[in-house]
């Protein structure tokens, strides 16, 4: 049988990992609580640019368009990945989806977000036209270059992770100008609900022109909506972290309480051999 002084120092690790993961499901907890405020406050952001674009763009038919700007007549797929090797399973399966999307498609670049996510597509035999990398804060997100590549582009696609609860992620697809007008969807339902007075080109003087004007903010919209879906793949990459740590915790105190029986009956062994030793020593120095 092992010693018992053995088992303890492997106990004592195990109590130390059991700790740790319960540190970092912490962490991964509050990071998710603190991108959710997070996506609060970007939808809001979003229905105050969607307000002053429609103002100056009445026609439903006219917004969105994307008529005045220079494209490559390309296509593009946007793999939304992590950093490190800490995404998880799904972000292995947002890589799959995007190799098999690309193996159909013709005419179309790959961009990913987040460095494991080019390496991994590399390993496959896809080129990568572009990397960016995630921004590192959860709660700071600049797309400003993200968006200027994106834009020369005819279709946009945009693969990642969705967080649907904290237990379950899936892989999503979104093209990025349809992500928009579906929240522009939802900020009119609500402003016709609301009966909502809006801004009109008459009553103001718009420099340098009211197209430029409405061409940036369709830009600005198009980052809110990037940002929602980093946001959304940073909140699953938690969710997924969260949950491997808690898997973690919970077998290190399954391990633990294992290796503290060992440790037990390690310890009631060596009492036991310890009294038989002291009893035969006992007889032979009285017989």
């Amino acid at each position: 049988m092992r010693r018992a002084i053995t088992i303890r120092d492997e106990l004592d690790q195990i109590r130390t990992v059991e700790e740790l993961t319960g540190v970092f499901e912490s962490v991964a907890s509050i990071k998710i609580a603190r991108i959710r405020n997070r996506v609060i406050a970007s939808k809001e952001y979003f229905a105050e640019l969607w307000q002053t674009y429609r103002g100056l763009r009445i026609d439903p038919k006219e917004q969105l368009k994307r008529t005045s700007k220079k494209r490559n007549n390309k296509n593009v797929l946007v793999a939304v990945t992590a950093e490190g090797k800490l995404g998880g399973e799904i972000g292995n399966k947002v890589i799959e989806e995007v190799v098999r999307a690309h193996a159909e498609t013709r005419n179309t670049d790959v961009i990913v977000l987040g460095a494991h996510g080019a390496e991994q597509l590399a390993h496959r035999g896809v080129q990568v036209a572009q990397t960016f990398h995630l921004p590192v804060s959860d709660t700071q997100f600049d797309v400003t270059d993200m968006i200027a590549v994106l834009d020369e582009y005819e279709q946009i696609s945009v693969f990642y992770q969705t967080y649907e609860s904290l237990r379950v992620q899936r892989v999503a697809r979104i093209e990025l100008v349809s992500a928009v007008r579906e929240l522009s969807d939802e900020i009119n339902q609500a402003e016709q609900e609301a009966d909502v007075e809006l801004l009109t080109s008459h009553e103001y003087i718009f420099e340098p022109g009211i197209t430029e004007i409405a061409d940036y903010l369709e830009t600005l919209m198009m980052g809110v909506a990037l940002t929602q879906v980093l946001m959304e793949s940073k909140l699953a990459q938690h969710a997924s972290r969260f949950n491997a740590m808690h898997a973690a915790k919970q077998k290190a105190v399954e391990m633990g309480g294992e290796y503290s029986l060992q440790f037990h009956r390690a310890k009631r062994a060596e009492g036991d051999e310890r009294l038989k030793e002291i009893m035969k020593v006992f007889k032979e120095l009285t017989a």
